[in-house]
């Protein structure tokens, strides 16, 4: 058996120097044709001696010249036979489940492997199929990199997703492996492992029925307003000013049940979000009660006021308060909305190990499914999204810190952090929908050849785990 192997690894390379062997037959063949018809040219005395002195240098020339290609060819050729012997040599040092991986390959990759030195080649060859193969689609210059480092380093670079490892392969080696050392890869089998936090069924419910509650009293109080708001002016215009204190007083009261139901929205949007870490969420919490608890003083002043100045003074508070609130509910929106998109992200990453997978199980198979391209570029674009929205994240916690610190939620510099954030994340979704269309193709392409295939089972896979 082992016989075998190193055979069929040598009728590979045996093969692989033929091409090159018939491409410098064929120049010397057509060398010699253009020779002989020169020679033909003469016909006339003095005129032929020329023609004939002329061809006979010419032809001189040209036998010079192909006997010099000859000697080239055969040097080419010898020094293929000795690499063909010295990578035989290595193979001959390896077992026989290394030769049987590497017999896998094709012979461009195979012969990019065996060039390497025998120790980088043993490291390489006790990696799996599907590995081996992944890393002999380098270029020399990056295998050989590559193929440097310690063997846990690189099962961790192979473990990455397309679009990192092609980031990491374009560092020098010192960088690169300063890069891995940073680097904690994670065993999941879904997006959800990757949440900042797990939360219990229990409590994604309720904040759930939380949120229906609130958008429903919300709905409520708002078209309650314009009926509210018609009462009061026809109070005005009629001067009746005990009716106008009563309907101002129900006006404020309703703008005051909409504040707060607004803010119950978020509120439970925050806690029923597991891509928002706890410190974040408790922090958003805490602020959004206490502007309820400032809300709820203000209301309860209104009910109790008999006075039209009374109303006015309730009101202006009332109004100053929406001033803030505006631009504070604007920021703990787009918090939401950010960990939305991770939670987008994380999916991506996850379904792109079950693609790598799901190929990997048609090539088992023997089905023939060409998608990578398109797999790369999904990755690509789902590691650009993830770039924006970590930006946008960075921006909003900065923010968010200031306002912790006791920065007015309507300053310029919550407001410009804020729109910064919301344009990152603009662009991260932008990005997203780019990677679902590279999706629909890669998906109908699977299904067309592969209709077996399942990329809805949760498979154990390794992403790259987040720096803290």
């Amino acid at each position: 058996m082992k016989k075998t192997i190193a055979l069929t690894i040598m009728a590979i390379f045996i093969l692989s120097l033929v091409p090159l062997a018939v491409a410098d037959t064929d120049v010397a063949v057509n060398s010699d044709t253009s020779v002989d018809s020169e020679t033909s040219s003469g016909s006339s005395d003095s005129s032929n001696v020329r023609v004939i002195s002329t061809t006979s240098v010419r032809a001189d020339t040209q036998e010079n010249d192909n006997k010099s290609q000859r000697e080239n060819m055969k040097d080419r050729l010898e020094k293929m036979r000795e690499n063909s012997e010295k990578r035989l040599e290595k193979i001959a040092e390896l077992d026989q489940k290394q030769r049987e991986r590497l017999s896998k390959l094709n012979v461009t990759n195979l012969d990019k492997i065996m060039q390497l030195k025998s120790d980088r080649l043993e490291k390489l060859s006790e990696l799996s199929d599907e590995k081996l193969e992944k890393i002999a689609e380098l270029d020399q210059e990056k295998l050989e990199k590559i193929s440097e480092l310690n063997r846990s380093d690189i099962q961790k670079f192979l473990e990455l997703n397309r679009a990192r490892s092609k980031e990491l392969a374009k560092m020098d080696f010192q960088a690169l492996k300063m890069e891995l050392k940073g680097i904690n890869m994670l065993k999941v089998r879904n997006a959800h492992d990757l949440d900042e936090r797990n939360l219990t069924q229990s409590v994604i419910l309720k904040a759930r029925a939380d949120f229906e509650a609130a958008k429903e009293k919300f709905k409520e109080s708002k078209d309650g307003l314009e009926g509210a708001r018609e009462k009061l002016k026809e109070s005005k215009e009629k001067r009746d000013d005990n009716a106008t204190i009563e309907n101002a007083r129900d006006y404020l009261l309703k703008v005051s049940d909409a504040l707060v139901s607004h803010l119950e929205k978020i509120k439970a949007k925050v806690q029923e979000n597991s891509n928002i870490e706890a410190n974040v969420s408790a922090r958003i919490v805490a602020e959004i009660d206490a502007q309820i608890a400032d809300i709820n003083s203000i209301k309860a002043d209104v009910q109790s006021a008999t006075t039209k100045e009374q109303i006015k003074e309730d009101a202006s508070r009332l109004r100053k308060k929406w001033n803030t609130l505006e631009h504070l509910v604007e920021l703990y929106s787009k918090r939401v909305v950010s960990a939305r998109v991770e939670g987008i992200v994380n999916q991506g990453l996850v379904l792109e190990k079950r693609l790598d997978h799901v190929l990997q199980e048609a090539k088992d198979k023997n089905i023939s499914i060409n998608v990578s391209a398109e797999v790369d570029l999904f990755s690509q674009k789902i590691a650009e999204s993830k770039d924006k929205y970590t930006q946008a994240q960075a921006k909003l916690s900065e923010a968010l810190n200031l306002r912790a610190g006791g920065e007015p939620a309507d300053s310029s510099k919550i407001k410009a952090l804020t729109d910064e954030a919301n344009r990152l994340l603009k662009e991260s979704r932008e990005l997203i929908k780019q990677a679902h269309d590279e999706l629909k193709i890669i998906v109908k392409e699977i299904k067309g050849a592969y209709p077996d295939a399942d990329l809805s089972e949760d498979v154990e896979v390794e992403v790259e785990q987040e720096s803290d």
